[in-house]
């Protein structure tokens, strides 16, 4: 019987956060690792004109469906949307998950940009000391948007997603919702297009790390599974 794949987790904020942000970086992941998605919410005023309620429906399947091109399994979280907090709760059901999966890296959203990405990010941290996996786990933030924060965001390392640009291209465009038109969708890979020239290739997704990177911490391997790929 083979044996069971090691995981990686992507915590997010919102339904299209992994496409939008990350998406490149989960298809060249998913070859070798199981892709968890970990939604805090379903974006529930994410549509204009429509219901939370509506809105949570229509988003959640976006989400699933996008993570369904590679493989992934998500799991969403129950807080709301404009509304996400770190507390103990929710916390606590991120630690278990972790405690389970035991994933070689996790992934959250860059903390600055937008209130629920900023406690996305505090969850993530906080559920992995929890988990007691803090100092054994790759972590990295990921950037939705760019725009304004660029100048914030100073990447450690960029992941060249150049040879699965049209994976990501089927993932962004499952959320039809955030992307309407063509040009929306394509709106997002012209992000990535923008990093690659920061990165001398065509397209790149920007990563921080939590820890500085290094070839050994704490007298173990550290090394960085972003930059086997």
């Amino acid at each position: 019987m083979a044996s069971r794949r090691s995981s990686v987790v992507f915590v997010t904020a919102h339904p299209d956060d992994l496409a939008h942000a990350m998406g490149g970086t989960a298809v060249l992941l998913s070859r070798r690792y199981q892709v968890h998605v970990l939604c805090l919410t379903k974006g529930e005023r994410g549509i204009k004109g429509k219901s939370m309620a509506q809105a949570a429906a229509i988003r959640s399947r976006e989400e699933r469906a996008a993570a369904a091109v590679i493989g992934g399994r998500v799991t969403f979280l129950g807080q709301i949307d404009g509304e996400v907090y770190a507390e103990r709760a929710v916390c606590v059901k991120v630690a278990r998950i972790l405690k389970r999966l035991r994933p070689k890296a996790l992934f959250t959203l860059w903390p600055l940009n937008v209130p629920d990405h900023f406690m996305c990010y505090t969850i993530a941290i906080k559920a992995l000391h929890l988990a007691g996996l803090f100092y054994t786990t790759e972590v990295y933030m990921g950037e939705n948007g760019i725009g304004g924060q660029t100048n914030q965001f100073d990447p450690d390392l960029y992941v060249d997603i150049t040879r699965v640009l049209d994976t990501k291209r089927r993932m962004v465009r499952c959320h039809r919702s955030q992307n309407p038109t063509e040009g929306k969708a394509e709106g997002v890979l012209e992000r990535n297009r923008l990093r690659g020239m920061m990165a001398r290739c065509d397209y790149a997704e920007p990563f921080r790390s939590v820890m500085p990177l290094a070839n050994k911490r704490w007298g173990r391997k550290a090394g960085s599974l972003l930059l086997g790929l």
